[in-house]
């Protein structure tokens, strides 16, 4: 299976209005990417990239989120 079919394989869950919360108090309002979970944590993506997944939403360093937030 190539890279693509395997990403687009992963189940992305929404975010819980609390979830979406914490991530409003961390990175603020204005966000360049969106947020979302998976078996192995949550991330942040864009339509070009993804983060890897992290085990809480305040172990995403924020140097993860303006990377992934400038492909967008």
């Amino acid at each position: 299976m190539n890279w693509y079919k395997q990403a687009k394989a992963i189940e992305r869950q929404h975010l819980t209005p609390e979830e979406r919360e914490q991530v409003k108090a961390r990175f603020g309002e204005k966000l360049e990417c969106s947020f979302a979970k998976d078996d192995g944590g949550y991330y942040c993506y864009t339509h070009r990239a993804r983060s890897k997944s992290y085990k809480s939403i305040s172990e995403i360093p924020q140097g993860k989120v303006d990377f992934v937030g400038s492909t967008g």
